[in-house]
């Protein structure tokens, strides 16, 4: 490829935020989303004046991205909360939080918040439940992020079509000038002529 992707979370913060505002409408809670850096690019309620702000290392959301797998934060029994450099001011009761996966890639973590007794006991006594629908709305945002990958990648492959047409039709087709369009284009000999297969270029030979 003639050039890279490195598509991530902030490439469809709207998307997400939106997503994060049906959730707490439905359940009520406050809701965020961390990227993989640590970061909070999206929140409601409590956590929407703080985004952008780097979450500790050595919290439960850390702990999400490493173990790729679903969480329950109970602050009352959670080691990680009891180191976290933030417990004096953290006022979250109950986290359930959720990887967001792109294939085997971890992006960042969905999560909920319980900052009251009253969605404290909601959370805990439909926390499987909640877990599935929380999963769910993480597979949302990773469905939305793969459609962006897959439309990026076929305006890549397009973009390089036309410019290995435009190097052969600017030195020709033979084989002493398809070394010129390869070095053109910075590519080995093998390379242009499997992607002038690929692409169903024609060379006039």
């Amino acid at each position: 490829m003639l050039g890279g992707l490195n598509l991530k979370l902030n490439d469809i913060t709207n998307y997400i935020q939106s997503i994060c505002q049906n959730i707490s409408t439905v359940l009520d809670v406050d809701v965020t989303v961390v990227s993989k850096d640590l970061i909070r690019i999206a929140g409601t309620g409590v956590f929407k004046d703080k985004i952008y702000e780097k979450i500790s290392d050595h919290s439960a959301f850390s702990k999400v991205l490493k173990s790729q797998k679903p969480y329950i934060i109970n602050r009352d029994l959670e080691d990680n909360c009891k180191i976290c450099v933030h417990k004096e001011d953290c006022k979250e009761l109950v986290d359930i939080c959720s990887p967001i996966m792109l294939g085997s890639d971890n992006l960042g973590i969905l999560g909920i918040a319980a900052f009251t007794e009253e969605q404290k006991n909601k959370i805990l006594s439909k926390d499987q439940e909640l877990c599935e629908f929380i999963n769910s709305m993480s597979n949302l945002i990773s469905y939305k992020l793969d459609e962006l990958y897959k439309a990026e990648i076929k305006t890549v492959e397009q973009l390089e079509k036309e410019e290995i047409e435009k190097a052969i039709n600017k030195y020709g087709s033979n084989t002493q000038e398809m070394k010129q369009v390869a070095k053109a284009l910075n590519i080995g000999i093998a390379t242009l002529y499997r992607k002038v297969k690929k692409y169903n270029i024609k060379t006039g030979e």
